[in-house]
């Protein structure tokens, strides 16, 4: 069977692998210049700086991938979430934001684990696996349309002026373009439109000094500012040590641009006083799609499976959340597939 995999995040490297493995011939496309998605890492000189607050869960989906494929160290060092210091609300509330990343929470999350190397490093792990697998890609090109045949299957999709053929494809990328390309081959897309995205700001700093002692981090629940300390000894500078560094992350949950990242500065600048003078290397971020849609918007990923096309991502229906559903959908949506 040849699969195309549009979106090379975590979803369609998952998918891609999956479908691979069971023998599937798989063309990845992906629109940017890298693949990986939101959470590959950008230059920040000597630090593993990671773009957001990411955390493994020890059990989850994305855990058992990556010990599927053999991918060693991968479980650093336990974050220890009794340690967050909550503000205006009890140690409880805080857990349950800092598994869902949202302000309506959920159950306290089993063991998070701080990922060995950065969060970058166990996208590497898949992009590397995938390539072990024959997978295909296509970096810097965007799929402009999918091609039905006269029994409403899927027979090809369109990049730039080239028609390629293929007998199913995966759709992992946000429900907007996901949207889009299913509306070229006239395909309904009312659920997919009724999407709504939450967007944050948020703000990354290496900082010479330990700002947040003796907390692992703080959530103030009137600002909706959560900000952890990610520092290990594998993502600082010879020079630093875990004792006299912080690897600051932090969101703004409650809104997002110029708004947000006041919030957060003001927030910082109340509970871990001189942070500015400490930065190293810093990035502030206005907007960044946090979650696709609201929990009660997610879709069934096998919607579309009768014209050969499933779902996969974050907005997909699964019992995981964060980058576990992303998993967890991206392997589901291969398995429909192929089973098909």
């Amino acid at each position: 069977m040849r699969v195309v995999v549009v979106g090379g995040g975590v979803a369609g490297l998952s998918a891609a692998i999956q479908l691979a493995a069971e023998g599937a011939s798989v063309f990845l496309v992906e629109s940017k210049d890298i693949l990986g998605g939101r959470v590959r890492l950008q230059d920040a000189g000597d630090w593993v700086l990671d773009p957001g607050l990411h955390l493994l869960r020890r059990r989850g989906p994305f855990q058992q991938l990556l010990r599927r494929l053999r991918a060693p160290r991968v479980l650093g060092k336990r974050f220890e979430a009794a340690q967050m210091f909550a503000v205006g609300c009890d140690s409880s509330r805080t857990r349950e934001v800092l598994a869902s990343m949202r302000l309506v929470g959920q159950n306290a999350p089993e063991r998070l684990v701080v990922p060995t190397g950065g969060w970058s490093s166990l996208v590497g792990r898949l992009i590397l696996a995938a390539r072990d697998l024959g997978v295909k890609f296509l970096i810097e090109q965007e799929v402009k349309s999918i091609l039905l045949d006269e029994d409403g299957m899927v027979r090809a999709v369109r990049i730039a002026a080239n028609e390629v053929e293929c007998d199913a494809v995966v759709l992992a990328v946000s429900p907007v373009f996901a949207a889009r390309l299913l509306a070229t081959a006239s395909l309904p897309t009312a659920a997919l439109d009724a999407c709504t995205e939450h967007r944050v700001a948020a703000i990354d700093a290496a900082l010479l000094g330990k700002v947040m002692r003796p907390y692992s981090g703080y959530f103030d629940e009137a600002s909706g500012v959560l900000v952890i300390d990610l520092a290990m000894p594998d993502r600082l500078p010879e020079r630093g040590s875990v004792e006299s560094c912080t690897l600051l992350h932090a969101v703004c949950l409650s809104k997002d641009g110029e708004e947000g990242l006041t919030a957060i500065k003001t927030f910082l600048d109340s509970r871990c006083a001189g942070w500015r003078n400490m930065v190293a290397v810093r990035r502030s971020s206005k907007s960044v799609m946090l979650h696709p849609c609201a929990p009660e918007e997610r879709l069934k990923g096998e919607m579309y499976i009768d014209n050969g096309i499933a779902l996969a991502g974050t907005h997909v229906i699964t019992s995981h959340i964060l980058s576990d559903a992303a998993v967890d959908s991206g392997r589901k949506a291969a398995k429909a597939l192929m089973n098909r």
